[in-house]
């Protein structure tokens, strides 16, 4: 019987050269790069929406205030009303609106006939160096990193209570330096004061019609180095404070406002830092006298009409409307209709297409 000779096909399987893993792995690098910023985008489009669920929150609490008070939220306090500025319990309009968003509790820990940030030369034992040093959500940009100040209120008991900042100011007018220290926008000061433009003022007193007058809007925080030292984002102008001479009078307020973009000096970068606090650039208003997005100036505390609105997203800020809406105004917006946008009595006319 003869012998079939029976032949076996061996396989060999071979590996990828190095030029086919190079153009794979070029391939996976090119995907990556394409996908990185749509997922960027999708995260800063989220982002941005609860900032804006942000500002519709505090535009709720603002008109269940006014329904119980017939009267917008005071802005603050005449500081000139009160003694040692240890006892000035100067709070901005955030803290006022607490029991109309859910924040009950922290709302009864204030004592509001007690300074606002004891830590600074106060009472430390006041009950307010808590509630101060509390984070409160509503009131902070996702989208913003920044910790608005990296310093202490006070220490009490041993421990530490540290700022507590926010992106949200409310809106105070338009250049007050030609206004007597008088705001233009939808604020008012407890007490007597040369800085009231009324005793207080409610819906009635907004003749520009709530649709067309501005609330509140957002800032950029500060890097928080302090005063009059290196700023800890170089780069960042939209964190930090320029400095002008107090008193600054061009002639108009878009005068006003080239001349602080001019500034060069470097005063403070802890913007947003505490939350309770009145100051404009701290806890308490900015103005339409610098369009969104550019410098911040300031030419001394009270009152200083340069602060502008920031944001870190992209081309533009969102605007609190009296009527509780919330518009996206690009950094392009006409400088009129801005500065209209920041007044509730000014009698401008702002079209449906200009924002």
């Amino acid at each position: 019987m003869g012998h079939r000779l029976m032949s076996r096909t061996v396989q060999v399987r071979r590996g990828f050269t190095l030029i086919e893993l190079l153009v794979v792995i070029a391939i996976i690098a090119v995907l990556i790069a394409l996908l990185l910023p749509a997922v960027q985008s999708a995260r800063e489009a989220a982002r941005r929406m609860q900032c804006v669920n942000n500002l519709k929150q505090i535009g709720l609490a603002v008109h269940n205030y006014i329904s119980a008070n017939d009267v917008l939220p005071p802005t603050g306090a005449d500081p000139t009303s009160f003694g040692s500025p240890a006892t000035f319990p100067l709070f901005s309009m955030k803290p006022r609106i607490l029991a109309y968003m859910e924040q009950q509790a922290l709302y009864n820990a204030i004592n509001f006939s007690l300074a606002t940030n004891p830590g600074w030369g106060g009472d430390k034992t006041s009950g307010n160096i808590t509630a101060s040093s509390t984070r409160v959500q509503t009131f902070l940009c996702p989208s913003d990193a920044e910790p608005g100040n990296q310093t202490t209120l006070g220490t009490l008991n041993g421990i530490n209570f540290p700022t507590a900042s926010s992106n949200y100011p409310n809106t105070m007018g338009v250049a007050p330096t030609y206004t007597g220290n008088r705001e233009t926008g939808p604020a008012y000061f407890l007490c007597q004061s040369k800085y009231n433009a009324s005793n207080v003022i409610g819906l009635a007193n907004v003749t520009d019609g709530t649709s067309n007058s501005a609330i509140f809007s957002e800032f950029v925080k500060g890097g928080g180095t302090g005063y009059n030292g290196a700023p800890k984002m170089l780069t960042n102008k939209l964190a930090m404070v320029f400095e002008i001479s107090w008193g600054t009078k061009t002639g108009t307020p878009y005068g006003d406002y080239m001349a602080c973009q001019a500034a060069t000096a470097f005063e403070w970068d802890g913007k947003g830092e505490i939350w309770m606090q009145q100051d404009n650039a701290r806890g308490g208003g900015y103005y339409h006298t610098n369009p969104p997005n550019t410098k911040s100036c300031n030419g001394g505390w009270w009152p200083t009409g340069w602060v502008a609105a920031s944001s870190f997203h992209s081309g533009g800020v969102n605007l609190l409307l009296l009527d509780g809406s919330v518009k996206f105004v690009k950094n392009s917006v006409n400088y009129q209709t801005w500065t209209a946008l920041g007044t509730i009595a000014g009698g401008e006319i702002i079209s449906a297409d200009s924002l």
